[in-house]
Formats: structure tokens, C-alpha cells, sequence
């Protein structure tokens, strides 16, 4: 969500920009204020005496400015490109497009107060019309702006916007009803979002109001949506006993807070008193029916220098001047959000990042709780084996191998018996003529099955186990059904390619141990079996996955459990069950294997594998700290969508980035 914001931002700042390329010639003058300011009075001095009729002025609510009002010279109008390209940046920027403001002053009034004339709507499809007015009635008219041109306005080479008044006082306008508060905010934002187009400010207000909240509220809003586009404010209607210079002192305040370019004051002309402080109108304002504020710099009439009339603006500030403030604001508003946009990449990244690392934390956590065999204490004294048919096969041949030669012929394994997954019904028919080690092998199997001696895992109790050691919720978002699946996958592939074998010398000097520290009449009791019961335990293993309805089963167990699990540990003494030779067995055999299920279980899942060895999960063996090994393994991603994926920046557009915004 943050970043689609930042994405957003920068979005409409190149557009804007882009914009500005085109109507840089065409600067926009913004006027805002509060209630009965003045604004649309001073609006009016800009307009030739037929289009004043059509700017809404009085007292009171109903004579307020409630919506966003554009005013440009008729040169612009008539420019068809230039026109179109300003349609669709306010379409774009309000999400509408603006209502052509009507030529009946009468009409005009009511959309000022919030009325949207559908049919009056620039810029739709051809035969669309502006569509239903009822669907109309339901929008915001402060998301409408109205628009309007004025011959008079070519020779001064601005537009103008008329600002709604910002207040809190209003309580409904044309139909719409809700908190005044609100409303006013609403209405700063706003405010805000019409900075966009604009290439300067005129905020209006009276001397009463020049400590008000909501004045304060404006120029807050302003300096902080548009930092580096003139701003000025203009204070109307001001008494004649109030000097320029005791006015310009009074607002000094204002302009070091807010960075206010210049103060402008018109004095209330409906006061007779007030003629001597009103100076001559400037030079091109057009008499009308009704005088005009004239409005004039405090500042420089307080040092008695001569005077500069508001009204002059665009003769002072040229289109190039205020285009070039406006572009380098916004060039300021882009740096800064291209650098939020850089900070929250890297915090995102680096989260990614942790949360990736704390998803193999889990993964590698679970597979490990089941493979490691822990004392009554709850200590991991050990780990087991994933009990393959190629490793089981492995430790039934080397006991066969190192067995005394008379044993051999009797200790000898039928092969297909160990092969249930290649031919299950043809060994299951060979253990029926040997009664005696098929109940054996049934008896080892259950015990599997209820948990003793060994772990039987299924697709579910892997990804239980995973949602259990996921402490930080890396994989919360993913559904139990989906990682259920992504488990079955991971375990059917890690039975399929797994290769892991014991080491062979190894495991050779500890069977020899095994029949070296048996005793001898053990020996003969053995050598006396058909089928050497000593082989149960590894049968039953390769059984468990059809005795339990699917090929998705592991089973994971030590030697000295499965020997255990037959009964036939005590037969073999501490050198079969826990002799150093057996240790390192499964010191380094079930750590490959682990690696190797850690490492298809994040690919099943979707998260990425660790792509340096220091970043392999560490996990506590016995009392120490130790890192999973790189699996040989080929990466091979689930289906989609993954859990995770990482967030990584190319180098050279990490470097065209810091070097654009000067990082």
C-alpha cells in the first residue's frame, strides 16, 4: 500500500511535470482564502465588466465559492492542443472532467453552490453527454471544477483559479449535508492536490483573521504541497486607521513562518473614510458597476517607495518566472519523494530479506524436529535417518557382508522384499511364505506408526510442524491447504532424488562391531532363522508408506531404533547401538539428508533458496550452533505463486536512482 502511494506520487509529478513542459507558457494563478474574505472580489478586477456578472459575490453561505473555478485568457481556449493537454491533466487530477462554467450569471450561481450541469461537461467521448444526471447527483462537486475563459485576461497572460472558501462556519451547500470539520479538511486537501497545477498562490483574508486557525491551516497546506512556489497574501477590506505600515508589521509573522513572498493590502472602499489610503487602480483594470479592491504591497508602500499593484502580477512575475518556480518545486516535490521512494526500497528489501530468513528459520526447523532424536531431558543427543530402501537396503547388506561365513546363507536378505516401491505385490507375496518375518515385520510396522522408535511424517504434520516453528509469521499469509500441498510435493520429491548413502567405511566397521560384540550363543540362535529377523525393522520402514494409504510418508529413524524397535538392541550391546563408528554415521549422513529436505521444501514452497553458504539456517546441535550444508540438489520451484519472493535492485539501477536524487 506504501508503495503503491510513493508509486502514485511520483507518477503524477512526472506527468505534472510533463504538463508543465507544455503550458509553460500559461501560468495559473491560485486564490484562496476563508469566508467573505474578498477572494472572488479580487477575482473579479482581473475580468472584463460581462464575465464579473458570472463570479458569484456577497455575504453569507449561499454566495460562497464551493467549488474549484478556472479561469483562463481566450488565447489559451482557442489553442485546441494546449486545451485538450489541460483537460486531461484536471480529468486526471480529479477524476472528472470540468464543467464549462454557464454564460446565465443566474446558472452560474447555482453551479458556484454545488449544482454539476451534466451536459455542461468538457472533454467526454462524443454522444456520452455527461451521462445520467442522477448518477451526477451523487458526486462530489468539489471533484467537478468549472471552467471559463476571458478576453481580458490575454493581455495580463494568467489563469486564474477561484479557490472554494475554507471554513469551518458552513453547514450544507447544494445538497450536501455533513461534518463542517470535515468538510474544511476535505477541502485543505484539495487545496493541496489543485497545487499540482498551479504556479502560484494569493491567499486572501481579512486583518481580523490574520491569527486564525484556519488561515494558519492554509498556508500550512500550501507551503508544505508546493515548497518554492510564490506565495503571497493579500489582506482586504482593511480600515483606515490602520497605517501600511502598522499592517505589513502585523503580518510580519506570517512571512518568516511561512515564507511568504509578498504582502498585499486593499483598503474597504465602501468607507468614505477610507478614500485617502485607496491609491489610483492600476493601469488596465476595467471599470464596472461596482468598484473593485485595489490591492497594493504593504511592504514597499510602508517604506514609501513606489507602488505595485496584485493586480500587475503577470507583468512582474513573467510566464517564464513562475513556470520556472513552479517546475523547480516540483523538481524539489520529485527529489523528495524519489528519496522517500529509495529509503522505503531498502526498508522494504531489508524486510523481505528477514522475512525470507525467518521462513527458512522454520522450514529448516521443522524438518530438523523431526529428524532429531532428543534424550529424557528433551536434549538432542542425536539425529535419525530419513530410512530410504537405498540406506536400509546399505545397512542390511553390510551386516550380511561382516556376519561369520556360516551365518551368511541364513542372513541372507531376499532383495525384492526391500524393494516394496518398485514391486509391493510381488514382495508382499514372497513374505507370506516366510510367516515368521512377515509378523515380525507387521508388529515393527505399528509400532512406527504410533510414534515409537522412529517418526512417521506426513504432508500435514510437516506443515504443522512449520506453522509452529514459523514464530515471526514469515509464511502467515500462505493458506494451510496450499502448504499442505507444497509439502506433499516437497516430500514426494525428496523420496523420489534423495541419494544420501552411510558412509560405506564407516558403516562396515560398525556392523563388524556388531557381530564382534555378540555373543555366541546369539550367534547361533540367529544363524538358526530362515529370514533373519534382524532385518524386520528395515522391511517395516520400506512398508509404512502403502500401509498408510499414499507414497507422501517419510519415516525417520536410527539405527539403534530400529534395531530397538525389533527387540534385538539388548542382543547387540553399546557397541551395535552407540559406538563412535555409528555416532559419526549419523552425525554427517542425516545432516545431508536434512539439508536436502530443507532445501526442497523452500523450493516447493516457493521461497528461495540461501544463494551463499553463511546464509544457510543454523540450528542447535547439541548445545552448539550448526549450519546446514549446501544441498547438490538442482533448484526446481513449485507451483505458483510462491511464498516468497525477493526484492532485488540491478546495480546499475540502484546507481542511476542515488544518482538522480544526489544519494
Amino acid at each position: 500500500r506504501q508503495g503503491g502511494e510513493l508509486s502514485h506520487r511520483i507518477v503524477g509529478l512526472v506527468e505534472q511535470l510533463g504538463v508543465f513542459e507544455s503550458i509553460s507558457r500559461c501560468p495559473i494563478v491560485a486564490l484562496t482564502g476563508l469566508l467573505n474574505a474578498g477572494k472572488s472580489s479580487l477575482l473579479a478586477t482581473y475580468l472584463s465588466p460581462e464575465n464579473r456578472r458570472r463570479v458569484l459575490r456577497g455575504l453569507g453561505n449561499n454566495y460562497g465559492t464551493h467549488r474549484f473555478v478556472l479561469w483562463l485568457p481566450e488565447i489559451w481556449w482557442n489553442d485546441a492542443e494546449l486545451l485538450n493537454t489541460l483537460l486531461a491533466f484536471i480529468g486526471n487530477l480529479f477524476g472528472h472532467p470540468p464543467e464549462r462554467l454557464a454564460d446565465d450569471p443566474q446558472q452560474a450561481a447555482e453551479q458556484y453552490n454545488g449544482r454539476i450541469h451534466h451536459t455542461a461537461l468538457m472533454g467526454q467521448p462524443p454522444g456520452d453527454q455527461g451521462g445520467d444526471q442522477m448518477h451526477w447527483a451523487e458526486v462530489d462537486p468539489m471533484n467537478v471544477p468549472l471552467i471559463a475563459y476571458d478576453r481580458h485576461l490575454d493581455q495580463l497572460q494568467l489563469g486564474l483559479i477561484d479557490c472554494p472558501d475554507i471554513q469551518t462556519g458552513f453547514a450544507s451547500l447544494h445538497g450536501h449535508r455533513g461534518d463542517p470539520l470535515e468538510m474544511a479538511a476535505g477541502r485543505q486537501q484539495r487545496l493541496a492536490r489543485i497545487g499540482r497545477l498551479c504556479s502560484a498562490f494569493v491567499v486572501v483574508c481579512k486583518l481580523s483573521s490574520l491569527h486564525d486557525d484556519g488561515l494558519l491551516n492554509i498556508l500550512t497546506t500550501l507551503r508544505d504541497a508546493m515548497p518554492g512556489v510564490p506565495r503571497m497574501l493579500a489582506i482586504n477590506k482593511i480600515k483606515s486607521r490602520y497605517a501600511p505600515a502598522t499592517v505589513a508589521d502585523e503580518a510580519r509573522g506570517l512571512v518568516e513562518r511561512f515564507g511568504l513572498d509578498t504582502v498585499y493590502g486593499a483598503y474597504d472602499y465602501r468607507s468614505s473614510q477610507a478614500a485617502t489610503r485607496i491609491p489610483p487602480p492600476p493601469d488596465g483594470i476595467l471599470p464596472g458597476d461596482e468598484p473593485q479592491p485595489i490591492f497594493f504591497d504593504l511592504r514597499l508602500a510602508a517604506n514609501e517607495q513606489p507602488l505595485q499593484y496584485l493586480f500587475d502580477l503577470g507583468q512582474r512575475l513573467d510566464s517564464g518566472q513562475l513556470a520556472k518556480a513552479s517546475s523547480r518545486s516540483l523538481v524539489m516535490q520529485l527529489n523528495n519523494v524519489a528519496r522517500q521512494a529509495a529509503m522505503w526500497w531498502e526498508e522494504n528489501q531489508q524486510a523481505r530479506d528477514q522475512q525470507i530468513r525467518d521462513a527458512r528459520q522454520a522450514i529448516a526447523q521443522a524438518c530438523y524436529e523431526f529428524m532429531a532424536e532428543r534424550d529424557e531431558h528433551g536434549r538432542v543427543s542425536g539425529l535419525r535417518l530419513q530410512a530410504s530402501p537405498a540406506i536400509l537396503a546399505q545397512m542390511a547388506d553390510s551386516l550380511q557382508q561382516t556376519a561369520p561365513a556360516w551365518m551368511r546363507f541364513s542372513l541372507r536378505i531376499d532383495r525384492t522384499a526391500r524393494q516394496f516401491q518398485q514391486a509391493i505385490s510381488d514382495s508382499a507375496a514372497r513374505l507370506k511364505l516366510l510367516k515368521q518375518a512377515s509378523d515380525s515385520v507387521k508388529q515393527v510396522a505399528q509400532r512406527f506408526r504410533r510414534g515409537e522408535g522412529a517418526q512417521v511424517v506426513t504432508p500435514a504434520r510437516l506443515a504443522e510442524s512449520i506453522l509452529a516453528a514459523d514464530r515471526h509469521e514469515a509464511l502467515g499469509h500462505v493458506s494451510k491447504e496450499k502448504l499442505i500441498a507444497d509439502c506433499e510435493r516437497a516430500m514426494l520429491r525428496f523420496a523420489a532424488e534423495n541419494q544420501t548413502l552411510l558412509d560405506p567405511q564407516a558403516l562396515q566397521a560398525w556392523s563388524a562391531e556388531v557381530w564382534r560384540d555378540m555373543s555366541w550363543r546369539d550367534k547361533l540362535w540367529k544363524g538358526t532363522q530362515p529370514l533373519a529377523v534382524l532385518m524386520a525393522p528395515f522391511l517395516a520402514v520400506v512398508l509404512i508408506p502403502f500401509d498408510a494409504g499414499g507414497t507422501a510418508v517419510l519415516v525417520f529413524a536410527s539405527a539403534k531404533e530400529l534395531l530397538a524397535a525389533a527387540g534385538l538392541a539388548a542382543l547387540l550391546g553399546p557397541v551395535g547401538t552407540g559406538g563412535e563408528t555409528l555416532s559419526i554415521i549419523h552425525r554427517e549422513t542425516p545432516w545431508r539428508q536434512l539439508s536436502d529436505l530443507f532445501a526442497i521444501t523452500c523450493d516447493s514452497l516457493g521461497v528461495p533458496r540461501p544463494a551463499a553458504v553463511e546464509h544457510l539456517p543454523a540450528l542447535n546441535w547439541c548445545g552448539t550452533s550448526r549450519q546446514l550444508v549446501t544441498s547438490p540438489l538442482e533448484t526446481k520451484m513449485g507451483a505458483p505463486p510462491p511464498a516468497l519472493t525477493r526484492w532485488q535492485m540491478s546495480t546499475e539501477n540502484r546507481q542511476q536512482l542515488a544518482q538522480s536524487i544526489g544519494l
